[in-house]
């Protein structure tokens, strides 16, 4: 309602400043040091093009509406002389509707306030990657599992992504990212476009933050994605999609979403919901706390990680931990990871189809 208010608050704006336009033009157009069009009459041409796209699949009807009768305002000041000021004052007023407009589609996620990180590794270069989020992480390029691997450890490589580029990893390739807050939030969805090797391969841990003592999402060997939770501060809880899995050699869209305080997790594939477990299964908030004492092991926050669930320091600090790693089962990501994305409210099932229809090529 709010965002419905603003264009038509807009639009009575617009009309008057059109008029005004208008009439100036009558009386001292030949005064008029006409500005550049340029960059309105490309802005025009977008606005158009989604206005010509947008239906009430997408949109509420009165927001289309109101968009459209914004858009020809603006067009019918654009059609007379027009100071560079004023055409400055246009491209702000139609950002605006833009923006406006966009935010009232139906599963529309303002990631100004819901998105803690997220990597679309388009760098294409070097051995770091860049959030672009308002907290710009810095991950970089580690080989891992190195006491297995030894000489065969590798650092994640430059492929093409499902947009842009990507990261490929194997072998024990991954990034870290500093340990932050932003990364273990009450409420979580994680999002990412993934391309599995193989199928068969267990434990290819997309994220994980503290492996199983604070959650890892992941795709176990049957291909159905897998997220692990700890849900107090002894007792870890593995669930997995039962009814969906990941094929192989194929981008695909992930996400888990998880709700802390209506206890509920979901997985979706390509926008698709295909499991929800509820308190009855055992979903429980998410532990939050990463400095415990568990036994003869001391736990501390460590980084978060991309395409693995421990770095070499935690393996040798907690080396009876991954007693149980072998060759086949090293327990980091083994296929490319693009446009990861990690939210701080549990996402719905409209947010996560918008964005799986949004992200795909």
């Amino acid at each position: 309602m709010k965002n419905l208010m603003k264009l038509h608050t807009l639009l009575l704006m617009l009309f008057v400043s059109t008029a005004l336009i208008l009439g100036s033009c009558k009386d001292d157009d030949d005064d008029i040091v006409e500005g550049d069009k340029t960059e309105l009459n490309a802005l025009i041409a977008q606005a158009e093009a989604i206005a010509a796209a947008a239906t009430t699949a997408d949109y509420p009807q009165s927001a289309i509406d109101a968009f459209k009768a914004t858009l020809q305002t603006i067009k019918d000041a654009a059609a007379t002389k027009l100071t560079q000021t004023e055409i400055n004052n246009l491209i702000v007023n139609l950002n605006n509707a833009m923006g406006t407009f966009n935010s009232q589609a139906y599963g529309y996620i303002d990631e100004s306030l819901y998105l803690n990180a997220g990597w679309n590794f388009d760098e294409g270069t070097g051995t770091t990657a860049t959030a672009f989020s308002s907290t710009a992480h810095v991950a970089t390029f580690k080989k891992g599992w190195t006491t297995l691997l030894g000489a065969s450890a590798e650092l994640p490589v430059w492929v093409d992504g499902v947009k842009g580029k990507a990261i490929y990893l194997d072998n024990g390739a991954h990034l870290e990212v500093p340990y932050s807050p932003l990364f273990l939030p009450a409420d979580i969805t994680i999002s990412a476009w993934i391309k599995n090797d193989v199928k068969g391969w267990e434990n290819n841990v997309i994220v994980s933050q503290n492996y199983w003592w604070g959650y890892k999402f992941a795709t176990q060997s049957a291909g159905k994605p897998l997220f692990t939770e700890r849900i107090n501060a002894t007792t870890v809880q593995d669930f997995d999609a039962a009814s969906g899995e990941v094929t192989p050699l194929v981008w695909t869209h992930v996400v888990v979403a998880l709700n802390s305080t209506a206890k509920t997790l979901s997985f979706y594939i390509d926008g698709v919901n295909v499991q929800t477990y509820t308190e009855l299964d055992g979903v429980g908030p998410l532990t939050r706390t990463l400095s415990f004492v568990d036994g003869p092991n001391t736990y501390t926050a460590q980084p978060f990680l991309i395409g693995s669930f421990a770095n070499d320091d935690e393996i040798a600090l907690h080396p009876d931990n991954f007693s149980w790693i072998s060759n086949d089962n090293v327990g980091s990501f083994k296929g490319a990871i693009d446009e990861l994305k990690i939210y701080n409210i549990a996402l719905t099932d409209g947010q996560v189809s918008k964005l799986y229809n949004d992200e795909k090529p």
